[in-house]
């Protein structure tokens, strides 16, 4: 299987194949933004509206957020260089096109300021966590009047962590009252990151069935051309360390990845690939996200099922919370969690099954987990009745929808949340 591309994400249904009126959409909304061919590897959007006003009566008093490191540079030990020594070899030996030669001195003119820097947060990466700061505050004032008391959880990467102290500092900026208590580490893995093996509950995922694994080879071969890609680079790959699946996958992260650093990358790395090209690497990498993260038929759902752990501690963190004074709690993650835990809540529709590999585009979109990504559960209190409780929910600061009656346009009663994720799945 083209293992290359199981990374992680999100999903949902359609009743019929896609018209080629609906393939045209979903391509050039991928391509809309330069950098959400990526999927995950997407920055953070920009241009977030103020989130609709409660119903009247309604105040916010608590929010439940959970979110994704910032912008950072490729992860993986010595990612650059591996890619590096490849090419250089092949222009050594003469193996290389016209094309490939512009892209091996486009990557070596910047491959001093990428070494080393596997998995770390960049500026922009940092500025994005201010940004996701700024709006929690300049949208729910309210929370903030008066000495605020805010709980922050992050796993022990150091990109993570890094990302929460640049949102945690910004909200103490903007807010000289706060109280911070800050922790970290394996014993939220469960919660925080269940797939890592850190986690002291960590079980694997069941093999795929080759049923699903031959479904998914057979449209990513009718979907890329990677033959004829990798022939437009070189002559031959004869004697080179090319495993032509783990290379394609890391040829689309170093250049995808050029929109989260912050320096100019050379146009002849950042184009290497067609928008023919890059629409057909998101399709292959997003259902292969849904594969790994969604309820695609035939597979192990044990990451969709699990973060039914993280949405208990939604609700139980809640109570808490609201016993202590708490009026922040803030989860600082990964996209790996991210994607189960939408998909898991069926945010915007993310928990549907979907049988056909090439309907899921239309609605699973792997660029709404993009570097930074974070989800807010907004709590409003009636203040003629207090037991009474609404939830308004956004997805990278854009209103989104739950599975759930709605009390009003955008907004649910926190009882019907309860009633139907306050149990463990997993």
């Amino acid at each position: 299987m083209r293992k290359f591309f199981l990374s992680m994400i999100l999903a949902l249904a359609s009743a019929a194949m896609l018209s080629a009126q609906d393939r045209q959409w979903a391509k050039n909304d991928v391509l809309a933004e330069p950098s959400r061919w990526g999927g995950t590897f997407a920055t953070y959007p920009e241009g977030q509206p103020v989130p609709p006003k409660a119903p009247k009566g309604y105040k916010p008093f608590y929010i439940s957020h959970m979110g994704r490191h910032g912008s950072r540079f490729v992860d993986g030990s010595r990612f650059y260089p591996k890619m590096y020594n490849l090419w250089k070899t092949a222009s050594e030996r003469g193996q290389l096109t016209p094309e490939g030669k512009k892209f091996y001195e486009a990557y070596a003119e910047v491959y001093s300021q990428m070494l080393y820097h596997e998995g770390i947060l960049t500026l922009k990466g940092q500025r994005q966590h201010r940004q996701i700061a700024d709006q929690i505050y300049r949208n729910y004032p309210e929370i903030f009047k008066g000495k605020t008391n805010l709980v922050a959880l992050s796993t022990e990467s150091s990109r993570v962590i890094v990302s929460m102290l640049c949102c945690l500092d910004e909200l103490s900026d903007l807010d000289r009252d706060l109280s911070i208590q800050v922790d970290y580490g394996r014993p939220y893995y469960a919660m925080l990151i269940p797939e890592s093996h850190s986690n002291p509950n960590f079980k694997a995922m069941e093999p795929f069935t080759e049923e699903a694994l031959g479904k998914y080879e057979r449209f990513a071969k009718e979907v890329f051309d990677e033959e004829g890609v990798i022939g437009r680079w070189f002559t031959s790959t004869e004697g080179l360390d090319l495993d032509r699946e783990s290379f394609m996958y890391d040829m689309m992260q170093l250049v995808s990845d050029s929109d989260n650093l912050d320096f100019p990358v050379p146009e002849a790395l950042r184009n290497v690939f067609t928008p023919e090209e890059r629409y057909a690497i998101w399709r292959v990498q997003n259902y292969s996200d849904y594969m790994y993260t969604g309820v695609a038929p035939g597979v192990d759902r044990r990451r969709f099922l699990e973060m039914s752990v993280a949405a208990k501690d939604i609700i139980d963190r809640f109570e808490e919370d609201q016993a202590n004074g708490v009026a922040l709690r803030m989860r600082f993650s990964h996209d790996t969690a991210l994607a189960p835990l939408v998909s898991y809540l069926g945010v915007n529709g993310m928990d549907a099954e979907i049988e056909d590999p090439y309907e899921v585009e239309k609605i699973w979109r792997s660029y709404d987990i993009p570097m930074g990504c974070n989800f807010q559960m907004i709590f409003f209190r009636s203040r003629k009745h207090p037991e009474d409780i609404l939830i308004q929910v956004l997805l990278n600061g854009f209103c989104a929808t739950l599975p759930l009656p709605e009390a009003a346009p955008g907004f649910y009663h926190w009882n019907d949340f309860k009633a139907k994720f306050n149990k463990l799945a997993i």
